[in-house]
């Protein structure tokens, strides 16, 4: 009988001094991944009220896990609107090359706006690409073709900014 108390305490000590050990340690090692990286973007600064504003990227993730193109769009006395998560769904890896675009409205009252759009690349894991910080402003210009290197058949429509843009004037009054 005192063999089996003894091999008892023995055991339960062990699994105490065990549990005490990992504690001790702190929490084992995150696996945190790597962020996407913007490599390169393209988009035109002046835009005509009505026509779509695309933002094309070239984005890298090595872990294959982007997630969302996160959108923020800042107007010049009108404050920020809601935040806007593309989904990015399938893509090829560990480089995606696409566009993300804002529909906006063919108000001609948007020439006296100004916006600056921010945006960044999250993946599963909760990581952060770098930043662009981009100028929007509204004139009744042609629509322009993007650059060479924008037009290629691999270049995908990632999604839609999902932002309701509304001239100024029009926010105060319904504010």
């Amino acid at each position: 009988m005192t063999k089996k108390v003894c091999l008892i305490s023995l055991v339960n000590l062990q699994l105490v001094s065990c549990g005490l050990r990992w504690q001790g340690q702190g929490p084992g090692p995150r696996d945190e991944g790597s962020p996407p990286q913007i490599l390169a973007s393209y988009a035109e600064q002046v835009v005509r009220p009505g026509e779509p504003w695309k933002v094309y990227l070239r984005v890298r993730d090595v872990d294959c896990d982007m997630t969302y193109v996160v959108t923020d769009l800042w107007q010049s006395g009108g404050g920020s609107y809601q935040t806007s998560f593309t989904p990015i769904r399938k893509h090829p890896c560990p480089e995606l090359v696409g566009y993300v675009f804002l529909k906006t409205p063919a108000d001609g009252d948007l020439v006296w706006d100004q916006f600056q759009a921010k945006l960044f690349v999250r993946d599963r894991r909760g990581n952060r690409s770098n930043s662009l910080q981009l100028p929007l402003n509204f004139d009744q210009v042609e629509a322009k073709k993007p650059p060479q290197e924008w037009r290629a058949d691999t270049v995908a429509s990632i999604g839609a900014v999902n932002i309701d843009l509304t001239n100024r004037e029009k926010m105060d009054s319904e504010g």
